[in-house]
């Protein structure tokens, strides 16, 4: 009976043994700081874009037909705000997520905003198109999105696009 029990102690140590050795992982997870994290989510959600326009193309249709299908899914503001001050606010968090992204606020009524921002999604396509995307198909999507959504809210998109500028104007109209 001795003999069983050391034998069985001695199995269940070297049973122990191989569970914790197999426990073990080679691969160590970083902790990666929350600009490393916002960075990669803007370039995935741009890459995407990318992707979603690629593949309207490939069905025949426009950038302006995959920004209006995009822009009947969801919204600029909650629907409990649909004021001028929750544009800009949705507009600087979209443009300052990006490492180079700035949006200014030039002037504010309730009825009226100026406003100026980079272009800093513009890095993107350095090398010329991505996934058969230009940049110019890109911000067509863009900001053929944004007028489809602040439409909704009775709000008009305008913008001009000026070397690496990007100004803005919306003008409440209901």
């Amino acid at each position: 009976m001795k003999t069983f029990f050391k034998t069985t102690l001695i199995v269940l140590v070297l049973l122990g043994a191989n569970v914790l050795q197999a426990q073990t992982t080679q691969t160590q997870l970083p902790n990666f700081p929350n600009e490393v994290k916002l960075n990669y989510a803007t370039w995935r959600t741009d890459y995407y874009i990318c992707t979603g326009i690629a593949f309207a193309k490939s069905n025949g249709m426009t950038v302006n037909d995959f920004a209006a299908f995009v822009g009947s899914k969801h919204s600029i503001t909650s629907p409990s705000d649909t004021s001028i001050s929750a544009v800009i606010k949705t507009l600087n968090i979209a443009f300052s997520c990006y490492p180079k992204g700035k949006l200014e606020l030039l002037t504010e009524s309730n009825l009226t905003a100026t406003m100026k921002w980079t272009r800093p999604y513009s890095e993107m396509f350095g090398d010329g198109p991505v996934l058969g995307v230009s940049l110019e198909e890109f911000e067509s999507f863009l900001y053929g999105h944004i007028t489809i959504l602040t439409k909704r809210i009775g709000i008009e998109f305008k913008y001009d696009i000026k070397g690496d500028t990007v100004f803005c104007t919306l003008k409440r109209y209901r």
